[in-house]
């Protein structure tokens, strides 16, 4: 993976292509940002980029966080001398627990000779203060809906409006953008039939639907996307205002919301996403959804 192959990112990639050419690399990195954007493969890339031999650490797929076993495995790895560069990639940083954090700060302080750390995160908060003001902090931001589209065309090969869907509800995430390809079609057909309840007053059968599963797994994540999905057609409707073109939103759907100002399309879509963070929080599934679907 090079600097080449990655999308996004251009001021935190820049910075990285900046620290390369001094040939001043600091021992240890933070980069911190959204999920989804790209952070591991900039820090895959960076280490390659170093020329190092690169280990990951990550939580275990039977453990709850990175252990401190695993820490301590890994600096007494550490503790051999190597006649060629290490990068270690601590992938979701976060989930170390406090005394793997407490026994990294050591080897933080006194780093072994062309040794490099890159703490991978999206939840920065949660590690030591310590931690962190050990490290040189690199932040990555959402991609632009550009960008993914791009990415959509050329590496997952979609259509040009398959791509603009792609974008649209990927919300800067490429790695949402990447899961997202095997259900676009469900997606869309699913965005086409919303809308056609919505304008016929026709949401009887599916709040009952949502409201007979029970709070199941999937019942939640039918009614969150399904929520947020109608967030993002509403989204669209205010955009076509300033001559965007839309790819979810019907032609008919624009027409019947065109006499709502700009405040009332923010409000419903806020009450859109304020209902699916309380299907987050375990509210009743079908109660919220029809809660919900009222605010339209």
């Amino acid at each position: 993976m090079s600097f080449d192959a990655l999308f996004g990112n251009t001021a935190a990639l820049a910075r990285l292509r900046a620290i390369l050419e001094r040939n001043r690399p600091a021992h240890a990195f933070l980069f911190s940002g959204p999920e989804g954007v790209g952070k591991k493969l900039a820090a895959i890339a960076f280490a390659g980029e170093l020329g190092a031999r690169i280990t990951v650490v990550q939580r275990l797929e039977d453990g709850h966080v990175i252990s401190i076993d695993q820490v301590r495995v890994l600096i007494e790895s550490l503790a051999w001398t190597s006649s060629e560069p290490r990068a270690v990639i601590f992938d979701n940083a976060h989930w170390m627990s406090e005394e793997a954090m407490n026994a990294l700060l050591k080897t933080l302080e006194e780093p072994p000779e062309r040794t490099f750390l890159i703490l991978v995160t999206h939840l920065p908060d949660l590690l030591l203060e310590t931690i962190r003001s050990r490290c040189q902090t690199v932040h990555f931001a959402p991609m632009s809906d550009e960008d993914l589209g791009c990415y959509a065309r050329t590496s997952l090969h979609l259509g040009d409006e398959d791509a603009r869907v792609v974008a649209l509800l990927s919300e800067g995430s490429i790695g949402a953008a990447t899961a997202m390809v095997e259900e676009i079609g469900g997606i869309r057909a699913a965005a086409r039939d919303l809308q056609t309840r919505v304008l016929s007053g026709d949401l009887n059968s599916l709040i009952e639907s949502l409201g007979k599963i029970k709070d199941t797994k999937e019942a939640r994540r039918a009614a969150k996307r399904d929520l947020r999905l109608l967030a993002h057609v509403l989204r669209e409707t205010l955009r076509t205002r300033s001559g965007s073109t839309p790819c979810l939103a019907t032609a008919e759907f624009i027409s019947r919301h065109s006499k709502i100002d700009e405040d009332g399309l923010i409000e419903r879509m806020e009450a859109l996403l304020d209902h699916e963070r309380m299907i987050d929080l375990y509210a009743n599934v079908g109660l919220t959804v029809e809660d919900a679907l009222l605010h339209l």
